[in-house]
């Protein structure tokens, strides 16, 4: 294809040359030629060129244009013949002066012609290359000039790229030439003599000088320049190859460079001169060292503010900056220079020169005493840090005071900085506008990435391996690509996990010592002019990159360093970045108060030390002392930022900082001292998280929130992150830090051992060597300095052995610290001249030490974990011994400091309990010794003669108490047997103690603990070898302490009783109470294990001395208060006795059932019993009740009257006989009364007469029934309850009794009956029905009615019972209740009392009427008991309805009493007839019916009075009444009493008996019908035409209709004179009223006509 374009582009090229140029016609090639189709056959057919080489040397543009275009193919086809390659070279020089089209068709062809010909092109061939090059590049046309400039480097890198290719032998060698190589000539041929001479010609050139193989053209010196930086950017490594180019580097281009670089040169090419220096140095330094030297000595002059122009300076410092980057490079400059004698200092003198250049303008670089942040001219400029510390007195951060600079004075990357390098501005001509502070930026560049180099190469040989002969050596290349970072140590948890990191210095077999031993020399001798350089820029107005990247170069060139045990200027850096990291004072004088508004509060971030809870009571009363004072200085994010790096260090280069820890420690202690002093209230308010910063300053501060939280954080991160990574500390680095940290602890005074409190005081410390960090200044403040110091060490140190707890357990105590801080924490909690807190927060510290140790869960053996414990609990027990030092004269703060560092340890023994007492087996000496530790020598109270132990403080009761605790409840198993006798002891000490009353009663329950641990195996307990059976003391002791185990115990679990007996006799209830609810427990469990020996031998030492303790007590009580009697001091002594006598009580009731047959008993049982009859001689009501309970318990346990119960029986008739507690006082502040002790009385009663059965006597009877009833009526009424509805308990127990007393002697069976009449009775003597508190009895009444009914139907048919006279007393005692009815207002539920006595007399009648009439038929002497009779059936019969309270209720009680008199009637009428039963008691019967029959109110007139006739009154006269009279209430039962009185008179069988009844009940019936028709005669006159009321009406009608039909008994109504009527004799007795009532009822047909029927029945009965 190409082929044929060319044949058709030459075909066009003829026809146009046929005229004007026939030698091109005549040149044209053969039709073969034209008709080739391949690159390959035109390269082999040279001739077919010919016409385009003719046309281009025409200069005709037409026909140049289209040879130009046709060759460029041919050359892009790579199909140009070799051996015209020199003509077509003529023919593009021919076209490089033509049109612009065409020399661009030349441009086009030159780099394929280059690529595709380059072997070709040498010698001649070369020249004429670059010939065509530079006329194209002094053309006039940029695009051509550039275009040919590149075309030019493409032809120097191809010609340049020749020798490495025949030096590897791919090209033929050809003649030699000899080219001077300085002192020597060296032998070149080929294309090695075409780069001299090439490189030999640009120099020149570029110098302004003849080329010598080049044509001679004008080339511009920059562009020369840059011809030689991109052979040596591309081709260093050929030059280094070839001595000969060496030598024209040397002798050409460096004297170039100087001069470029010394004379006042173009801007242009000083930054090209630059840029070929720098690439000279980074690549032929080793060839061209006394050149460089004299270079770099010229660029190291230049940075004098004098030497050269600003732009000039900035292009050394960007030249030195670009060096700096390559810190290989930077060691061999200096191993090259510095290090050699005969040489100049090159880098020691640039690093000088930094130090002056940083120096120079102070104002500039905003030097002032601290860092600070740049001020921008514009809001829009302010960085995030800036608006962070702007924002930080709002939030508690301190702000530095800034000038409004309007210069922009100070580094920041907003306008320090170019964006452009000088050196990179290749396309300006003349020097750009810089910042004033560029060149100090450029100097901080250079400081900062010198550090950063030397840190990256020498850290990573710093890092311990585990094998060294195994590790990878790291090659020569490896180490020049310098790409690899530093490597991150893990730190283990446990001490010695880090080994001691490795001096690079010692690694003198390493393939790379000379560079190490070279960067060793570069630290030793260049740290001075980085300290100074660095010191001036730390405090210098940087922006947060600069300022960062500083302290980052600062921290890593500070630990290479140490690293490299160069102390001199690790201890320099340390104390520069302390300073940094700290505040300067601040002189000028303050406000009076310093508010802590402008600082930041790290409490809890670096320190805890201010946030005890325990008060400096010493403080509290301090006048604050006039002195000068000053503005407390200021912490920002810079301080935090150095204090952070600081804080790293010291974990970097804790293994080998040594003494040099001071610092570090100083640093932190000053920062969180100036923290303290600026918001002490802030701090004591507890840990603040920095979430509370953020909520106060996001809204004002906006993201400069996040830097504040960022470096809270990360300095509270690396602080705890310092003290953790002392775990990885060998020994003695170790011991080190904690020489350094307690060397701060005060010794006396509130002064340390580090730092006097003068220099703590004074605002401009004196310099030294390893000075110290400032400390704040103000006199007013030393007390605050030397305790929150002494705090913060407390801390730190606290901090550091949490960290270090597997070191702390081993057992060399003496290389691992432990001996060292016990001394140093002792010293300073017992030195009694220091403040409260700081020796409180001693003890803490030392409190956490000794628990973390003893409770660690480290893997350790048996013996060591014993011998860890055990150790520790021996520190802890000199911590308690060595307290009360200051005796009795110290003060009181003093005093209740010791108190609280008293109180800590025992709570650390706590803790120490409750991880590991149930594995503790050493130091229960310590433990105890502890514990007991808080009692004072013994005092004697005088009121109870006992001694009881005085606690130091009630703090250190409850505190010691949990220790106790923990050890009776969970871990007695893991107490020696040898500790009990002193825990025993201890007990008794806590339970006797009076500051805490709580404790007290809890430590009385662990004695059952004790006796359940020491009785765990179940034997039975034999105190045979006591040989006594009333041991003292003293042989407890002794026994307790024995060898054998089993007498040890048994001695013990008696001493434990010996110690509860004593707690029995304690001054406060409570705790007797418990230790004798203990005591008892203890017997109750150990029961079945007691022999009878045991038993006396406890009741012996023990028991019998509860209550003869107690009577003793109380006696001495009672008498030592007889002016003032104290009743509750008595009555508390009286309840403890109760205690003793339920306890006792028991335990002799299971003493009866396991010890039966034991006759040697008898006397401890009747020894008891005499100490109850003390008891009763108290008239207590409670102890009374105890003691009968007591005495019922122990009798329930007699089955029979054996030998054991015989004489207890009669001791406890004797006690009940004279013990009643009815008359007794009730001391008891409960309203119970005398309720219970009469229930326990009654009781003991109960198992008497169980016990005493049929045997039971007259007058014991008697003597029973009279105290029964003195109970019951003696016993007081219960609060808040009545005995209406039910029976007291009292009450019910009493009836109980009398149920079950033996009624087998006739006699006592009237006592009986008369007893229980009494009961029923006893509500009805009160006076009225009062509800009163006052007992009703009614329950009781009901109950006893009962009773009676049983009791009488039992014994009613007994022979040798007079029947007739139970019955009377019975009848008797229920007729009060009945004509009480309605009357008596309390009646409870049902049934009411009249209706139950009505059922009880009407069930006694019913069972025994028929045997009582046929007993006494015809016998006198029975009217007592028909008249009971009679009573109770007046009862029923009777009911005033006015007093009744629900009126409603009274129909249905008129039925009951309407059932109740059928039944009582159809009992006694047949019997009141006898003879036998007098006329009185028939007429009190009849009488009865007759008053109850009446349904309305007679006229008073009507009645006879009682000296007058019964039926005078119906002769009587009186005015009527026309006021309606109500009927009966009870009318149905009047109405049947009524139809009753005409039954009585009825005639019936006629018999003697009936007839005497009937002529008792006549007279009333007459009565009784005459006053209703008397009551109509006289009243319904008046009443006129109104009728009479239908009540009336119905009962008139009733009475004459009865009149009417009764047929009367004829010896019932005597005959009237004159009058004879068998019977009718009763109408005769009411005819006058008949027939006056006759009269009156004109009006009222129907009464009219009942009147008549009346006068017709008498008319009938007289036969008319």
């Amino acid at each position: 294809m190409t082929a044929q374009l060319l044949t058709s582009e030459l075909s066009v090229l003829l026809q146009e040359s046929k005229r004007r140029n026939p030698d091109l016609r005549a040149a044209h090639p053969p039709k073969n030629v034209r008709s080739s189709n391949s690159s390959r056959d035109l390269k082999s057919r040279p001739t077919f060129i010919k016409p385009f080489l003719l046309a281009c040397g025409t200069r005709n543009p037409k026909f140049a244009g289209t040879a130009a275009v046709c060759l460029q193919r041919i050359v892009v086809a790579n199909a140009l013949p070799k051996e015209t390659l020199a003509e077509v070279l003529v023919a593009f020089r021919e076209c490089s002066t033509l049109a612009l089209d065409i020399q661009l068709k030349v441009l086009q062809a030159l780099p394929s012609l280059l690529q595709n010909y380059a072997s070709s092109l040498s010698g001649q061939l070369l020249v004429a290359a670059f010939q065509v090059c530079f006329l194209l590049y002094s053309s006039r046309t940029a695009v051509v000039s550039n275009t040919a400039a590149a075309a030019i480097q493409q032809l120097v890198s191809s010609t340049l790229e020749k020798p490495a290719k025949e030096n590897d032998g791919q090209l033929e060698h050809e003649p030699s030439v000899e080219v001077p190589i300085g002192d020597g000539t060296a032998s070149l041929y080929g294309t090695a003599l075409d780069a001299y001479r090439l490189l030999d010609d640009i120099c020149l050139l570029t110098d302004g000088q003849k080329p010598k193989f080049l044509p001679t053209v004008n080339l511009v010196q920059n562009y020369g320049l840059e011809l030689l930086e991109s052979i040596l950017a591309n081709h260093a490594d050929t030059v280094m190859a070839h001595p000969e180019q060496i030598h024209i580097v040397r002798l050409r281009l460096m004297p170039l460079i100087v001069k470029i670089l010394s004379e006042k040169s173009s801007f242009s090419s000083t930054v090209r001169a630059m840029r070929l220096l720098r690439l000279i140095v980074s690549r032929l330094l080793f060839a061209l060292a006394p050149e460089c030297e004299m270079v770099l000595s010229l660029l190291n002059h230049m940075l004098d503010p004098d030497a050269s122009a600003i732009w000039k300076r900035a292009l050394c410092l960007e030249f030195f900056r670009g060096i700096h980057s390559e810190p290989t490079l930077v060691r061999s400059i200096y191993a090259h220079y510095d290090e050699a004698e005969e040489r100049r200092n090159i880098i020691r003198d640039h690093l000088g020169g930094l130090v002056r250049l940083a120096s120079e303008k102070p104002a500039i670089i905003g030097l002032g005493q601290q860092s600070s942040v740049p001020v921008s001219n514009t809001q829009d400029d302010t960085s995030d840090e800036q608006a962070a510390i702007q924002a930080g007195g709002l939030i508690g951060i301190g702000t530095m005071p800034m000038e409004n600079n309007t210069n922009r004075s100070g580094i920041s990357s907003q306008w320090s900085v170019v964006r452009i390098s000088c050196i990179d501005q290749l396309d300006k001509s003349e020097p750009p506008m810089l910042p004033a502070t560029y060149i100090y930026s450029l100097a901080l560049t250079c400081i900062t990435t010198f550090s950063e180099g030397l840190a990256r190469f020498l850290l990573p040989f710093t890092v311990p391996t585990e094998n060294k002969a195994k590790r990878k050596q790291p090659t020569l290349k490896d180490v020049v690509a310098e790409s690899q970072v530093e490597k991150k140590i893990e730190r283990t948890q446990s001490f010695g996990g880090r080994r001691m990191p490795v001096n690079p210095l010692s690694l003198k077999d390493h393939i790379l010592y000379t560079q190490i031993s070279t960067s060793g020399h570069m630290v030793e001798n260049c740290w001075p002019a980085l300290l100074a350089a660095s010191s001036t820029y730390l405090n210098a107005t940087l922006d947060s990159d600069n300022y960062h990247a500083l302290i980052r170069a600062f921290q890593k060139f500070t630990q290479i360093a140490g690293l490299l045990d160069l102390a001199t200027p690790r201890d320099a850096f340390l104390t520069t970045l302390g300073k940094s990291a700290v505040p300067l004072i601040n002189t000028t004088v303050a406000s009076p108060q310093t508010t802590g508004q402008d600082f930041v509060s790290l409490a809890g971030e670096l320190t805890d030390s201010d946030r005890d809870s325990s008060p400096a009571p010493s403080n509290k009363h301090r006048q604050p002392q006039k002195s000068p004072e000053y503005s407390l200085p200021t912490l920002n994010t810079r301080h935090l930022l150095c204090l952070r790096a600081l804080l790293n260090l010291g974990i970097a280069l804790g293994p080998v900082l040594q003494q040099s820890w001071t610092i570090i420690l100083e640093t932190l202690q000053q920062a969180d001292l100036l923290i303290s002093l600026a918001a002490p209230g802030r701090r004591k308010q507890g840990r603040r998280s920095t979430s509370g910063l953020e909520k106060e300053s996001a809204s004002d501060i906006g993201d400069g929130a996040d830097d504040l939280r960022l470096e809270i954080t990360a300095a509270e991160t690396a602080a705890s992150r310092l003290f953790e990574s002392t775990a990885d500390l060998p020994n003695e680095a170790f011991m080190d830090f904690l020489k350094c940290t307690c060397s701060l602890l005060p010794t006396g005074d509130g002064l340390s051992e580090g730092v006097p409190i003068d220099g703590l005081l004074k605002a401009n410390p004196a310099p030294r060597k390893h000075q110290k960090v400032r400390s704040v200044s103000g006199v007013t403040m030393a007390a605050d300095v030397a305790g929150h110091s002494s705090g913060f060490v407390l801390d730190k140190i606290n901090d550091a052995v949490r960290s270090n707890i597997v070191r702390l357990l081993r057992a060399e105590t003496t290389e691992t610290g432990w001996e060292f801080l016990l001394e140093k924490l002792l010293g300073v909690l017992r030195n009694g001249s220091l403040q409260s807190d700081v020796r409180i927060k001693a003890a803490k510290v030392l409190d956490d030490l000794i628990v973390i140790v003893a409770v660690s869960e480290e893997e350790l053996s048996l013996e060591e974990r014993d011998a860890v414990r055990g150790r520790s609990l021996e520190a802890l027990a000199n911590e308690v011994l060595c307290l009360g030092i200051s005796g009795p004269q110290s003060t009181r703060n003093s005093q209740s400091c010791e108190i609280e560092i008293h109180r800590l340890s025992l709570e650390a023994l706590r803790s120490i309990l409750e991880h590991c007492g149930d594995s503790l087996e050493i130091g229960w000496t310590s433990v105890l010794t502890i514990i007991n530790s808080i009692f004072t020598t013994p005092t004697v109270n005088h009121a109870t003669v006992t001694t009881s132990p005085r606690p130091r403080s009630p703090k250190l009761v409850s505190s010691a108490f949990g220790s106790l605790q923990l050890i009776c409840s969970d871990y007695l198993s893991s107490v020696p047997p040898s500790h009990i006798l002193s825990l025993l002891d201890t007990l008794h000490s806590f339970s006797a103690q009076d500051q805490d009353l709580n404790i007290s009663l809890t430590t009385a329950t662990f004695f059952r603990n004790v006796s359940d641990f020491l009785q765990r195996d179940g034997r039975r307990i034999e105190f045979a070898f006591l040989n006594t059976l009333r041991p003292t003391e003293g042989d407890l002791k002794h026994w307790a302490n024995a060898q054998s185990d089993e007498k040890s115990t048994q001695a013990l679990w008696l001493y434990l009783l010996l110690r509860l007996t004593l707690l029995s006799t304690d001054s406060r209830l409570e705790v007797r109470h418990s230790a004798l609810h203990t005591l008892f427990r203890i017997f109750d469990a150990c029961n079945d294990q007691l022999p009878a020996a045991a038993v006396q031998i406890c009741f012996n030492i023990i028991l019998v001395k509860l209550l003869e303790s107690n009577e003793l007590r109380r006696l001495a009580l009672k008498t030592s208060s007889q002016s003032d009697p104290s009743e509750d001091l008595t009555e508390s002594w009286n309840q403890t006795a109760i205690i003793e006598l339920e306890g006792l009580s028991g335990l002799f009731t299971q003493w009866l059932d396991t010890c039966k047959g034991n006759e040697s008993l008898t006397p401890m049982f009747l020894e008891f019993f005499g100490q109850l009859i003390g008891c009763l001689k108290r008239q207590s009501l409670t102890v009374s009740n105890a003691v009968f309970t007591g005495i019922s318990k122990i009798l329930a346990e007699i089955e029979g009257l054996e030998s054991l119960g015989r004489p207890l029986l009669t001791k406890a008739w004797q006690l009940w006989m004279n013990g009643n507690p009815a008359s007794h006082v009730d001391d008891s502040k409960r309203t119970s009364g005398n309720q219970n002790a009469l229930m326990a009385y009654m009781l003991c009663l109960g198992q008497l007469l169980r016990l005493i059965g049929q045997d039971l006597q007259l007058d014991q009877g008697s003597m029973i029934m009279l105290q029964l009833r003195d109970c019951v009526i003696q016993s007081n009424a219960e609060a808040y309850s009545t005995d209406i509805d039910r029976m007291t308990p009292v009450q019910g127990l009493a009836l109980e009794i009398l149920r079950s007393i033996p009624t087998n002697t006739p006699r006592l069976l009237p006592e009986l009956i008369g007893t229980i009449d009494g009961f029923v009775t006893l509500a009805y003597d009160q006076k009225g029905g009062s509800s009163g508190k006052a007992q009703t009895y009614i329950a009781l009444s009901k109950a006893a009615m009962d009773l009676l009914e049983s009791c009488i139907a039992k014994h009613i048919k007994r022979p040798d019972v007079d029947a007739t006279d139970l019955i009377t007393k019975a009848c008797s005692a229920l007729a009060i209740p009945l004509h009480l009815k309605y009357r008596w207002q309390i009646e409870g539920k049902g049934p009411s009392p009249w209706r139950k006595a009505t059922s009880t007399a009407l069930a006694i009648l019913e069972a025994s009427m028929s045997t009582l009439h046929a007993s006494q038929d015809g016998k006198e002497g029975s009217s007592p008991f028909w008249e009971a009779v009679v009573r109770i059936n007046d009862g029923i019969l009777s009911a005033d309805c006015d007093a009744c309270v629900h009126r409603h209720e009274i129909p249905k009680d008129q039925v009951f009493d309407v059932d109740a008199f059928t039944r009582l009637k159809d009992l006694l009428v047949p019997a009141l007839g006898s003879s036998s039963i007098s006329d009185a008691i028939r007429r009190k019967y009849v009488e009865s019916i007759f008053t109850n029959s009446i349904i309305h109110e007679p006229h008073p007139d009507d009645l006879a009075r009682p000296d007058q006739e019964l039926l005078e009154g119906l002769r009587s006269t009186h005015i009527g009444r026309v006021q309606g009279l109500p009927p009966s209430p009870r009318s149905k039962l009047s109405y049947m009493l009524l139809d009753e009185l005409f039954g009585l008179v009825a005639v019936n069988d006629g018999t003697p008996e009936r007839i005497r009844l009937s002529q008792s009940a006549a007279p009333y019936l007459i009565l009784r019908a005459g006053l209703t028709l008397k009551a109509y005669v006289i009243d319904h006159p008046l009443r006129g035409r109104m009728p009479q009321p239908w009540s009336q009406k119905k009962e008139m009608l009733h009475v004459l209709r009865k009149s009417i039909d009764l047929d009367s008994e004829p010896k019932a109504i005597p005959a009237a004179p004159g009058v004879t009527s068998e019977h009718k004799k009763h109408l005769h007795r009411l005819y006058s009223l008949v027939t006056r009532a006759l009269k009156v009822a004109w009006r009222d047909e129907e009464m009219t006509n009942a009147l008549r029927e009346v006068l017709d029945a008498v008319g009938d009965d007289f036969g008319l």
